[in-house]
């Protein structure tokens, strides 16, 4: 196994996504919402950011309209979605979109990747579903994956993106990243974190909104 073929096999799964920056030369994607304490502390919720649904990759085209994230400040966990017809009428920032392609993580390529992938991992003694941590016994090759990988992922880059739609979610310290493996990402917060805020539309046709810090 060499760096190279972990980087090729983060190409080819690649999820499409969106880069929301307000100095973006695209469409404008979503609008980008600042603290509104009379509305934290009357409703109990924050309203980051609203989303144009056209612009989400691999959304279903059933889900039409707008989309808003809104985070529960009371519990400071979880929150909700609001879809509505027309966008927000109240200012905010306009965030255009860009498309990007990021480099798949190296959870994906473990449980997602191909045979060859699965020769190496039995190699090292390694399930898929396992995520890697320094224990990995070939961990200096994954290494210089994950200098490229970081180099790409938005929120590792000072590029003024505020959110991302679509796109692989980060493997962060929560234990729910293969629960969400196969769901949709609609959109990740980068923008005055932390937290990072994740809105989901799961297989079942709800939603899900997730606070994540460090």
């Amino acid at each position: 196994m060499t760096p190279d073929t972990l980087i090729a096999e983060g190409r080819r799964l690649a999820r499409p996504c969106v880069f929301l920056r307000p100095e973006a030369c695209g469409p404008v994607a979503a609008i980008w919402h600042n603290p509104d304490a009379e509305e934290i502390d009357s409703t109990g919720f924050r309203r980051w950011i609203t989303v144009d649904t056209r612009f989400v990759p691999c959304l279903p085209k059933d889900v039409l309209g707008f989309i808003s994230v809104l985070t529960d400040e009371r519990r400071c966990e979880g929150g909700r979605i609001e879809i509505h017809a027309s966008p927000p009428e109240e200012g905010g920032v306009k965030l255009h979109a860009e498309q990007k392609s990021v480099l798949a993580p190296i959870e994906a390529i473990f449980s997602r990747g191909s045979d060859e992938i699965g020769h190496w991992l039995a190699a090292n003694r390694w399930p898929r579903e396992e995520r890697y941590n320094d224990n990995f016994p070939d961990r200096s090759i994954v290494e210089i994956f994950m200098r490229q990988w970081m180099k790409e992922y938005p929120i590792y880059r000072n590029n003024g993106t505020y959110a991302v739609l679509g796109g692989w979610h980060f493997p962060c310290a929560d234990n729910d990243w293969y629960r969400l493996v196969d769901e949709q990402l609609i959109v990740l917060t980068i923008y005055d974190s932390e937290p990072w805020v994740e809105g989901w539309r799961l297989r079942s046709g709800h939603f899900e909104v997730i606070q994540r810090i460090s």
